[in-house]
């Protein structure tokens, strides 16, 4: 956690005091293309594990890799609205930052586009900051149980939380990691849409 901690703090610092906006696009590629070697060899290693593909291949691990996202979804729903109520914001607007279940790319840019930019602002920092403090809070939250790391970073779970859940739980929790990020990918687009066409 600590090496977490300091390579963020050093990336701010370094980007503050030395970089500007115009190698957004250079840091982006490195950024991604890291990403994908991670994600990759998680891959591997969950792939190369056998015995984890054959745990997960059963009635009670389906239905298991189906109810955390969907209980993350649930929380992440109702936590957006004791927050939002918290901070002045309606139900509706609420329940559109929550929505975005930490995919911030997507829910940001749809709902400034089709409802409202400063909603769209909020859902951006909202789901961000949720994926940031993922890094810092999974290694807290195994210490009470394994499967409470795949909450705090929502759909963010699949690719840039999957090696932190990995590093701090194991391949086999890192299984459902990788689903869970992926139920909660396909919610999002579904759930914002149909919370936008209420209005």
């Amino acid at each position: 956690m600590l090496s977490v901690a300091v390579s963020l703090v050093g990336g701010l610092l370094f980007g503050y005091l030395f970089l500007d906006t115009g190698v957004k696009d250079t840091l982006d590629l490195i950024l991604m293309s890291a990403l994908d070697v991670m994600i990759f060899i998680a891959g591997i290693e969950i792939g190369s594990n056998r015995g984890i593909l054959k745990r997960i291949c059963n009635l009670h691990s389906a239905l298991l890799a189906l109810a955390i996202p969907l209980a993350v979804a649930c929380g992440s729903i109702c936590g957006a609205l004791l927050l939002g109520h918290i901070a002045g914001l309606s139900a509706y607007d609420s329940l559109l930052v929550g929505g975005g279940l930490g995919w911030y790319s997507f829910s940001s840019v749809v709902i400034s586009a089709m409802y409202s930019t400063e909603i769209g602002t909020v859902a951006f920092l909202a789901n961000m900051m949720r994926e940031i403090s993922g890094f810092f809070l999974i290694p807290l939250l195994v210490r009470v149980h394994k499967f409470l790391a795949l909450g705090p970073s929502g759909a963010a779970t699949m690719d840039s939380g999957l090696p932190v859940v990995i590093k701090y739980t194991n391949l086999h929790v890192g299984m459902y990691s990788f689903i869970n990020g992926l139920v909660l990918t396909l919610i999002v687009p579904v759930l914002i849409s149909w919370l936008l066409s209420l209005r």
